[in-house]
C-alpha cells in the first residue's frame, strides 16, 4: 500500500522558476542547486533554498529516512558572512517500496534555508556540501556542491514559498482537533509499545505519523491501528529498538503528523 502524496505537475512547474544560481548536469538521478529567495520581513534573515529535482520514479529522503536509507547532511562551513543557517523540512511522503517504509520526496523538493549573516550590510556567499541519497529499486549515495551570492535584493521565490507552506506547524500541545491528544506506553508480549492518539484537521484517512527519539533509539514507522471514539487516529510503535529500557520514562520524542491538508510537529515526554 502506498501513502504517497504526489506534488506532480505543480512541483515540476515551480522547479522551473528563474533565479537558480547554479545549474549542474544531472548526477546520480538528481540535480541539486541553490535558489535565492530574497530577505524576510525582519530585514536581516536571508531566504534561500536547496532544490533537488529528481529523475522520474526516483525519490530522496527526509531527515528520518524510514526503515532504510540515508538522510540529507548539509555542510555550510565554507560559506562567507554566515552566522547561522536554519534548515526547514517540508512535510514528507510515506511510501512502501515492497521491503519497508520510505520517508522522503518524489519529483522534487526544496529545503528552505533561513540564513543569518554576520554583517547584515554585506553580501553573503552561501556554499553547501550536500551528502544525500536517491532511490528507486536501490538506495544510491550521492553528493553535490552548490554556491550562491545572497545580497538581500532578490525578489521572493514562489518555489521556496510553496515548500515553506508545507513545513509542519509546530505545536506546543494538541490544539483543537490537531496534534497528539494522548500517549501511553504499555507492555505487549514482554516488549514496550508506544500508543499515540493523534488528531488531524480535515480528512485523516491517509494520515501518517513519524516518531523520532533520542540518539541511539531505533524506531520503525508507527502502524496505524484505527481510530478512537473521538475520531483521532491511533498509532502504535514498538520501543524494542531502545537499547536501555530504563531510559524510556522521561524521554523526549518528536512526533510529526502528516495528512493531505495539515501537518504538525510536536514534542512529547514519556511518562
Amino acid at each position: 500500500m502506498s501513502r504517497l502524496f504526489s506534488l506532480c505537475g505543480l512541483i515540476v512547474g515551480l522547479a522551473m522558476v528563474p533565479g537558480h544560481a547554479l545549474a549542474e548536469e544531472w548526477k546520480d538521478r538528481a540535480e541539486v542547486r541553490l535558489i535565492d529567495g530574497g530577505v524576510l520581513p525582519d530585514g536581516v534573515t536571508r531566504l534561500a533554498g536547496i532544490e533537488i529535482v529528481l529523475d522520474p520514479e526516483w525519490k530522496t529522503y527526509w531527515r528520518n529516512p524510514g526503515d532504510s536509507g540515508i538522510p540529507p547532511r548539509m555542510d555550510f562551513s565554507a560559506s562567507g558572512n554566515v552566522a547561522e543557517v536554519g534548515v526547514e523540512w517540508p512535510a514528507p511522503e510515506l511510501h512502501y517500496d515492497g521491503y519497508g517504509w520510505v520517508i522522503g520526496y518524489s519529483d522534487a523538493v526544496i529545503f528552505p534555508l533561513l540564513v543569518t549573516p554576520e554583517d547584515s550590510a554585506a553580501p553573503t556567499r552561501l556554499k553547501v556540501k550536500l551528502d544525500y541519497a536517491v532511490c528507486k529499486d536501490i538506495c544510491i549515495p550521492a553528493e553535490a556542491e552548490a554556491e550562491i551570492d545572497l545580497d538581500g535584493k532578490a525578489s521572493r521565490a514562489a518555489a521556496i514559498d510553496f515548500f515553506r507552506a508545507r513545513v509542519p506547524d509546530r505545536l506546543e500541545a494538541a490544539t483543537g482537533k490537531a496534534g497528539v491528544v494522548s500517549h501511553t506506553v504499555t507492555v505487549e508480549g514482554g516488549e514496550p509499545v508506544l500508543e499515540l492518539h493523534v488528531g488531524f484537521s480535515g480528512d485523516a484517512e491517509d494520515a501518517f505519523a513519524v516518531v523520532e527519539g533520542p540518539e541511539g533509539w531505533y524506531l520503525p514507522v508507527p502502524e496505524r491501528t484505527g481510530s478512537d471514539e473521538a475520531g483521532n487516529a491511533v498509532f502504535q510503535v514498538p520501543l524494542d529498538g531502545v537499547e536501555d529500557p530504563a531510559t524510556i520514562s522521561g524521554a523526549e520524542l518528536r512526533i510529526t503528523g502528516v495528512s493531505p491538508l495539515f501537518s504538525f510537529e510536536q514534542q512529547i515526554t514519556l511518562d
